[in-house]
């Protein structure tokens, strides 16, 4: 293996050229591009090392540079790169466009102690979808990529899937990103049902973030012994390294030699993730994916012409030739009649060759004369692959109402060859497997003879059409058959189309909606549009009316549509009925602070207002009172009566000590007998003070409950704020709360004040 490496490198720098000697400038600095297959920080971290490794190794200057693939095309075509890493697939597509002299090494990558020179794809979807577990289920599936020109990112996943039936450039839609975290976000986001990204990138992501383990699930895992990574595919070699014809031999030897030294425990080889550089593998492998999939560099299938054909038979051409001289001599006896269908003959071939729209001749069924425009419509390679052949050779096996294509085209000959014209729409598959639709009409040609006609078939090209058609229909079914709301209007914002939803949620109706402004908040309704027609896009939401008269919330989102000179045409606008929602989240917001019985504040609600309260005071330099009531004899009345008539009582006195406070002021229920209320702007302890005996006087009126009068009274202890030490909201709710605890010692039916010496 030694030696062969070793014979193959003296090759490789014979065939070095000397341009890199012509530039001396050069010499001292080595351009090193890098594929920058995740984010170009990541792989400038990653690289940047190895770069200064080189540099220090073989006394050059090594100047690491992270390009994407066209950046990388670019860079090759103007020689700014001398020595370059990149993935296999890409290599390839670089050597079928410019001369190079070979692959220098083949890196190796090491992870959690073992090293592989191998690589494969690896196909991942959200965790959570249960639609998706093997190959098979990804067909019609839209996958993220970064380009076809990655092999573990597409080329090594679509040929596993191409073996099991699926062919992702026919069957799925295929989203290009460029890198592979992009990929990752993609399938996380939702933006793709699934990825394809290289091994290697999953678990250098994980580290980074451990959360994705449980985010994503791997399709088609393999189980591959001694391989580190997790993968979906068969194993490829790794990334191959190479020089540049123009750089140096002497240059490519010590950067060589300073490659195979590279061990994989120097830090340079760690930052990048290596476990060092062997000599070239094979990558007939790779080749051999890119020719199955018929993607670059052998996307182009080889055209075979007439000198290809002549050069290959010539012996059957020449022995063909003397035939025909020979048949040419002997048919100079043939009569009139026979010399002039030969001329008709000549003649419709000339126009049949010339015209640019395509042509055919039909006889007994299959094609016997095509033009050039024929050829190049199904794309095949020459006139002389459609001779010989029926219409459903290029055709699908059914066409799209249902009838196969072998009887349809049966039925259409016949009713030509009875003297008829018949006019169909055809789908045709291009010999790239792609569908071309065409309107072809076929007319009798009565030729001499002959007992039948020979049919003149023509085809116009309506492929364009006929998506653009498809493309209305669905967009008129999802008008049509959308949940929310659509309207279109003019530029002025008058509409002029509705779909149902509009009518259901609004009340109006098709005839009643056209013509007049659709639903928008009255007072900004023209502003709206302006600012649709400059930002692009309004959205919002606002009170409306149904037709009926209820109130509707509605939420709204308003396109502006640009003609093709940029000018405004038209707006779109989608809304919906979000009105339950808003009750809702009404009801949610009172049962979250208000009390069910009393309609009080609660306990939350409460504490939320005296941070507010204390806040405001502190602002605005006034004293606040906090008081906290309990009533007295309650639990008798309660028990004696019933918790119905206890609720009553409760009811009723959280009414007068609400119409005793003022208005700014709060009071809540805390819970069961016990209330607090906050007393803002307190004037001085006499006001606050005859506030309290209000307060006392109301609560001990009788009460009429389940048809008895009873009385109760209260005890309540407060406190200010604010004080000389600073108190947050629950410690002045406790001070009250002791003081009222000394109220009630004290005899009941009273007020005390917080004291600090509990006094």
């Amino acid at each position: 293996m030694t030696n062969r490496f070793l014979s193959g490198l003296v090759l490789f720098f014979c065939l070095m050229p000397t341009a890199w000697a012509a530039n001396p400038g050069a010499r001292d600095a080595v351009r090193f591009g890098v594929l920058s297959y995740r984010p170009d920080p990541v792989i400038q971290t990653h690289y940047s090392l190895l770069a200064d490794y080189l540099s220090r190794e073989t006394g050059l200057s090594v100047q690491l540079l992270v390009l994407n693939q066209d950046d990388m095309n670019r860079a090759l075509a103007s020689n700014r790169i001398d020595v370059f890493l990149t993935n296999p697939s890409h290599f390839l597509v670089i050597r079928s466009e410019r001369s190079l002299t070979g692959v220098l090494a083949t890196l190796h990558r090491e992870w959690a102690g073992q090293a592989t020179g191998s690589l494969g794809g690896l196909m991942l979807t959200r965790a959570e979808r249960e639609d998706i577990n093997v190959l098979t289920d990804l067909k019609g599936k839209s996958i993220a990529t970064p380009g076809m020109n990655y092999l573990g990112g597409f080329q090594a996943p679509a040929l596993e899937l191409w073996d099991a039936g699926v062919d992702v450039q026919r069957h799925n839609r295929m989203v290009h990103l460029g890198n592979h975290d992009r990929v990752i976000r993609a399938v996380l986001t939702g933006d793709t049902d699934a990825g394809f990204v290289r091994t290697g990138i999953y678990e250098e992501l994980i580290r980074e973030t451990p959360s994705l383990a449980g985010e994503l699930k791997i399709i088609n895992p393999q189980r591959l012994a001694g391989f580190p990574f997790a993968v979906s595919t068969r194993l490829y070699p790794e990334w191959p390294l190479v020089a540049l014809p123009h750089v140096d031999s002497k240059i490519v030897r010590r950067l060589a030699s300073a490659l195979f030294a590279l061990e994989a425990d120097h830090p340079a080889a760690q930052a990048a993730g290596l476990a060092g550089f062997s000599p070239p593998a094979d990558y007939q492998s790779v080749e051999q994916v890119a020719r199955t999939l018929r993607i670059a560099p052998y996307d182009q299938a080889p055209r075979v012409t007439w000198v290809d054909v002549l050069n290959q038979y010539r012996v059957w051409v020449l022995t063909v030739a003397v035939l025909f001289a020979l048949l040419v001599m002997t048919s100079l006896w043939l009569s009139r009649k026979k010399r002039q269908l030969a001329t008709e003959e000549r003649r419709q071939r000339e126009l049949i060759g010339s015209w640019p729209q395509p042509m055919l001749m039909i006889r007994n069924g299959e094609l016997v004369k095509c033009n050039r425009a024929a050829v190049e419509l199904v794309r095949y390679t020459s006139e002389a692959s459609l001779i010989g052949k029926g219409l459903s050779a290029f055709s699908p096996h059914s066409q799209p109402d249902g009838t196969s294509s072998l009887q349809k085209a049966d039925a259409l000959i016949r009713r030509v060859t009875t003297g008829e014209v018949a006019q169909s729409e055809w789908l045709f598959v291009h010999s790239d497997g792609s569908d071309v639709w065409v309107d072809m009409t076929l007319a009798p040609v009565y030729e001499h003879d002959q007992e039948s006609p020979s049919i003149l078939c023509s085809w116009y090209d309506i492929t364009r059409r006929k998506y653009a058609e498809e493309r209305q229909r669905l967009a008129l079914r999802v008008f049509e058959n959308a949940r929310e709301a659509i309207f279109i209007t003019d530029a002025h914002g008058v509409v002029m189309d509705i779909n149902e939803a509009y009518s259901l949620i609004t009340g109006r109706d098709h005839k009643v909606a056209v013509g007049s402004l659709p639903p928008m908040p009255m007072d900004e309704g023209s502003a709206i549009l302006i600012a649709a027609r400059k930002h692009g896009v309004w959205t919002g939401e606002f009170s409306s009316r149904h037709r009926d008269g209820h109130a509707i919330v509605l939420s709204l989102t308003l396109s502006s549509v640009f003609d093709e000179q940029g000018q405004l045409s038209h707006f779109v606008g989608v809304f919906s009925d979000v009105t339950q929602l808003k009750e809702t989240e009404k009801q949610l917001r009172t049962m979250a602070h208000y009390d069910s019985l009393t309609g009080l504040p609660n306990r939350v609600l409460f504490s939320d207002r005296l941070q507010q309260s204390m806040a405001q005071a502190r602002r605005q330099n006034y004293q606040l009172a906090v008081i906290y009531i309990d009533l007295d004899h309650f639990k008798p009345i309660n028990d004696a009566f019933g918790h119905h008539a206890g609720d009553g009582l409760l009811v009723e006195v959280a009414r007068r000590m609400r119409s005793t406070l003022r208005e700014e002021d709060t009071l809540a229920r805390l819970g069961g007998d016990e209330f607090a209320a906050i007393v803002v702007n307190v004037a001085d302890q006499q006001t606050l003070e005859a506030l309290l005996a209000r307060l006392l006087t109301k609560i001990g009126d009788p009460v009429w409950v389940a048809d008895h009068s009873v009385e109760v009274s209260a005890s309540l202890g407060y406190t200010l704020y604010p004080q000389n030490a600073e108190l947050d909201g629950d410690q002045l709710l406790r001070q009250a709360d002791q003081a009222m605890y000394r109220a009630k010692r004290e005899g009941k039916n009273r007020y005390c004040r917080f004291s600090d010496s509990g006094s």
